[in-house]
């Protein structure tokens, strides 16, 4: 992977494509790159959901689906769903959790997120990180997300702020950068009562090796129901 804070024009408009919908050989291996980057974001994405036993989860955007045993260890009888743009990601998955694909107890699928393929009120915690700068109708997904969660169900959605991300020269090519504010505002209007916002920071190394500080959101709702 190449520095991202170091990268010419081509570059930085072709990490941007795969961060957005990761395909092919570099699509593997950015996702890799991503699961090790995010990983901390992504556990603590999971942590914040306080998963119980029988809990359904879906990850909107499981990447490589790196992270779906930590958040089915978090109790019994955990159920997890995953669904991704990117028909390299569900594949990867796939290969990575055949044992728990096999228990049926982890399942991955190809979706645009502009509908989801589950019954209404289907899930106990939905969570995504990462790829709210993507999404392609806010108000649908946002829609389709109350309607397959259960009344008193918890979504988490983790990003980087825009002042952060703003700094990277990839985030100019195709994503829509939000603060928390944005984050609250946007489910106000979507069907969704803001709960809290973790805020943390997370010390990253560049490829050079290079520390830098970055910022992680954790903004966590609950689905108003009827809406």
């Amino acid at each position: 992977m190449t520095n991202p804070f170091d990268m010419d024009e081509q570059q930085a408009k072709d990490l941007a494509a795969q961060l957005g919908k990761p395909q092919g050989e570099d699509g593997l291996k950015v996702a890799d790159h991503m699961h090790v980057n995010n990983g901390e974001m992504s556990k603590h994405a999971i942590d914040v959901l306080n998963i119980s036993e029988q809990d359904v989860i879906l990850e909107i955007g499981p990447g490589n689906g790196g992270h779906a045993p930590y958040a089915i260890a978090k109790a019994a009888g955990t159920t997890y769903y995953g669904i991704d743009i990117s028909a390299t990601m569900v594949a990867a998955a796939k290969e990575k959790n055949t044992e728990l694909i096999a228990a049926n107890r982890a399942h991955f699928q190809l979706g645009d997120g502009i509908t989801l393929p589950y019954q209404a009120s289907f899930f106990n915690k939905v969570f995504t990180v990462n790829t709210l700068y993507f999404w392609q109708d806010y108000a649908q997904q946002l829609a389709e997300i109350n309607r397959v969660m259960q009344p008193g169900g918890i979504l988490c959605i983790a990003i980087r702020s825009k002042s952060f991300m703003e700094k990277l020269p990839f985030t100019k090519f195709g994503f829509r950068m939000f603060e928390a504010n944005d984050v609250i505002t946007l489910l106000l209007e979507n069907g969704f009562t803001p709960m809290h916002v973790v805020k943390a920071t997370e010390e990253g190394t560049t490829n050079s090796g290079e520390k830098f500080e970055k910022d992680r959101l954790l903004i966590l709702a609950t689905p108003v129901k009827g809406k």
